[in-house]
């Protein structure tokens, strides 16, 4: 194993040394593909729209969160929200974090025709025909909400993380 591997593996205790069976490498793939840009898209796009709004950015909070009910008036709310210079850093990195990228590629889309092999050919186009009918799915339950749901619509995942 390489070094760096066994460098990350205290970090990760139920990542095993090594992979004996297919089913094992398509379980650990599966879950490295999933994290990079599925999870990663779930828990980074929908930053801005929460951290938008400064009280929902604790780490830029100036008091410590009340320790009883009731006891929090409008002075204590003002003393707490930061100051312009802070609160204008919180808001720039989450919406600069929460940008796609110009070139993104999304899930499902493989340019450089890496894969030539008539089976895994076969394999994208049933991952790209499911991945349009999930996409296809959310839009249409999305038609009846307030607000879109689209942090883990298909068209709106990259590929990979990229920051």
């Amino acid at each position: 194993m390489c070094s760096e591997v066994k460098c990350i593996l205290p970090l990760f205790p139920e990542f095993p040394e090594s992979l004996e069976t297919r089913e094992e490498l398509v379980k650990y793939l599966s879950i490295v593909i999933f994290n990079a840009s599925a999870q990663h898209a779930a828990v980074n796009f929908g930053q801005f729209d929460w951290y938008g709004w400064i009280p929902n950015s604790p780490s830029t909070m100036r008091m410590p969160p009340p320790d009883q009910k009731g006891k929090v008036d409008m002075d204590y709310i003002m003393k707490s929200l930061p100051d312009h210079e802070c609160a204008s850093l919180a808001l720039g990195t989450a919406w600069a974090l929460t940008q796609f990228q110009e070139n993104e590629l999304y899930l499902g889309t493989y340019p450089d025709m890496c894969f030539t092999e008539q089976p895994v050919k076969e394999a994208i186009k049933t991952f790209r025909k499911k991945l349009y009918e999930v996409t296809k799915e959310i839009k249409t339950r999305n038609v009846d909400l307030p607000f879109d749901y689209c942090y883990l619509c298909p068209d709106n995942i990259p590929n990979s993380v990229a920051v």
